[in-house]
């Protein structure tokens, strides 16, 4: 049976935090049981982009120290990183908050910048990854993922926040390579089970809802969750947002390939009833299967997609330079770049990293009214 500890916390004060997080951690058998003194920690929180950690797209500073004091107390040697989505690693770290932790403590961030090419012959479905050295370097992980709905995935929270293990725009290239949701997770969980994280602590204190997993809202979901098992932890995060669980691809691939398991599950701590929150925004729509069908050309056409609000664009090419396609699915027409640049939808793949990566919040995903009316008339499936 599968622990998650779940931990009511209504503030980011660190010293109530820490005493949480110690209590939460001596629930699951101690640190020691779970990580041996003897190895290297990696602290990986999610660190998606170099934004203040009060629009709640990463890991809130609170959490990090709080987990790295633990871990410092008991003698462990620690390091910490993440590749963002967007940006060079060091200055991310800055302007969240993460590299004045870091610096307090005397920690060293890894090197998440450069990375090896790792083989895995026994995966299902990716057979390589580019693995940054800072990942390479260490004995056992620490997830710290942020609680965040995701426009690609639903949820993005201990099964998908190991993904910035992967260096830079590599990351950008395995959406090019596994062009939706389904293919997309299966990939996350060869990841998953290649790193073998040894324990998940999600910031879920301050939630992200809506146009995740940059650019939604802020919402106080008053919680923090522990466990070994990520899909455990995912599976009562989405009984928190009241989502089904068996709707989220990396959830229902992850207890497929053995990565946990959803079916039992101890709940430890706080009760969960009077933190769930049914009004959180998120799509509880199950998404649709690509496939090779003849209506495959039409539900390009109308299935959800990222728009740009052009009132409010500033032109930055954010989105033109994040599309992971060598033939971009967005560009500046003509290269006038004193107009917002347009979507080809026959191209693209709906990857959402355009969406995920604007640092002016005016790009959302949504359904064409085509879509909704097909879907609902249940033309397409």
């Amino acid at each position: 049976m599968s622990k998650v500890v779940v931990l009511k916390c209504t503030e980011y004060d660190v010293n109530d935090v820490y005493e949480k997080i110690k209590w939460g951690v001596d629930q699951l058998g101690g640190l020691e049981s779970i990580i041996p003194k003897s190895k290297k920690v990696l602290l990986k929180p999610n660190m998606l982009v170099g934004i203040d950690p009060k629009n709640a797209a990463t890991t809130h500073p609170v959490v990090f120290e709080a987990t790295l004091k633990l871990f410092l107390e008991n003698d462990y040697k620690v390091k910490y990183g993440d590749s963002p989505g967007f940006g060079n690693p060091e200055k991310v770290a800055a302007k969240t908050g993460l590299k004045a932790v870091g610096d307090k403590y005397n920690i060293e961030q890894a090197d998440f910048s450069n990375g090896q090419t790792v083989s895995l012959p026994d995966a299902v479905l990716c057979k390589q990854f580019e693995i940054a050295n800072g990942v390479l370097e260490t004995d056992a992980i620490v997830n710290l993922p942020k609680m965040k709905a995701h426009a690609l995935q639903r949820i993005t929270g201990a099964i998908k926040n190991p993904f910035g293990c992967v260096v830079g725009f590599n990351k950008g290239l395995m959406h090019s390579r596994f062009t939706n949701a389904y293919n997309f997770a299966e990939m996350l969980i060869d990841l998953d089970n290649y790193l073998k994280v040894d324990l998940h602590i999600m910031d879920g204190i301050v939630a992200m809802e809506g146009n995740g997993p940059r650019n939604g809202n802020p919402i106080n979901m008053n919680v923090i969750l522990i466990s070994t098992d990520p899909v455990a932890l995912d599976t009562v995060f989405c009984k928190l947002v009241d989502v089904n669980h068996n709707i989220i691809p990396t959830i229902t691939y992850a207890k497929k390939y053995g990565l946990g398991d959803y079916d039992n599950i101890e709940l430890i701590g706080d009760d969960l009833e009077p933190l769930i929150n049914k009004n959180f925004d998120i799509d509880k729509n199950t998404l649709k299967k690509e496939d090779s069908s003849s209506l495959s050309f039409l539900r390009k056409r109308v299935i959800r997609r990222p728009y740009i609000i052009e009132v409010d664009c500033k032109k930055c090419g954010v989105c033109v330079e994040v599309c992971p396609l060598e033939e971009k699915a967005i560009t500046f027409i003509d290269g006038d770049k004193t107009k917002p640049p347009k979507y080809d939808y026959t191209k693209c793949i709906r990857c959402y990293c355009c969406q995920e990566m604007c640092p002016y919040h005016v790009i959302e995903v949504k359904t064409p009214i085509i879509g909704k009316v097909l879907y609902g008339l249940k033309i397409i499936k």
